[in-house]
């Protein structure tokens, strides 16, 4: 009963296989030893879940513990609507580490945390992982803007980091404060070239992203025209060069 739980709920980083028992690596006296844990899609540990070597004799008290703390977890959520969510969160995490939409993927789990009310823990637990990206990612995007922003640095390349901020991390303290730093400078006559120049590159990748997720969503005939538009309305962009590599075959389902 509780293998099923660990097959939902184990993050792939944490388990050997993605169906398997999560194992992780903690130290124990000084020595490292593999310990048994539940983890949510985003690798937060579950309280109460974890198993160690020295508990193995007692594990029937275990199991019986792991499921208490992983029904008190569900919140009242019914194991079939949770494994819904928790395929979604997976799916959006994944796909983050993974490079691929990582501004779609942070907006999903924004979606799905609005849809759990305060102290639930699946919205903590997107909360918490999304304070990681904060502090960990685009704190430091946001640092390095400033800088180029700066008297000694350079100001299209700080423009287009602001950009960059908003298509990677919509949302997050560091995405809106990049917002109000361009809406600022779009007001400057001063800086109308690089704002300019910095918009165009952003507006492509906007619309290479859009065009990439009607691929995923198996929109490809669609997708290949959006595609097309991207080269020729964005001719010598970055994303331009990308759409034009984009081959329709990538995206068609496997038979």
């Amino acid at each position: 009963m509780v293998k099923d739980f660990v097959a939902v709920f184990a993050h792939p980083r944490l388990t050997s296989d993605a169906y398997g028992t999560a194992i992780s690596r903690y130290f124990d006296s000084g020595i490292p030893v593999p310990i048994v844990i539940f983890a949510d899609p985003t690798g937060r540990e579950i309280p109460g879940t974890r198993l160690s070597p020295s508990k193995a004799p007692i594990r029937s008290e275990y199991l019986k513990n792991a499921k208490k703390a992983l029904d008190a977890f569900r919140a009242g959520a019914k194991p079939d609507e949770l494994k819904k969510v928790w395929k979604r969160i997976g799916a959006a995490v994944s796909a983050r580490e993974e490079g691929e939409a990582a501004g779609a993927a942070i907006a999903t789990l924004q979606k799905i945390r609005s849809e759990f009310p305060e102290k639930n823990p699946i919205r903590g637990g997107i909360d918490e992982y999304l304070e990681r990206v904060e502090k960990e990612e685009a704190a430091g995007y946001l640092e390095l803007a400033e800088s180029d922003l700066g008297p000694d640095g350079d100001l299209e390349t700080g423009i287009a980091t602001l950009f960059a901020m908003q298509r990677d991390f919509p949302g997050l303290p560091s995405s809106i404060k990049a917002t109000a730093k361009l809406e600022s400078i779009a007001k400057d006559a001063s800086k109308a070239e690089p704002y300019k120049a910095a918009k165009r590159e952003h507006d492509a990748w906007v619309a290479l992203h859009a065009a990439d997720a009607m691929a995923r969503a198996g929109k490809v005939k669609e997708a290949t025209a959006a595609w097309k538009k991207v080269v020729t309305d964005f001719e010598d962009s970055e994303a331009a060069a990308e759409a034009e590599d984009r081959d329709p075959d990538d995206y068609k389902p496997e038979r």
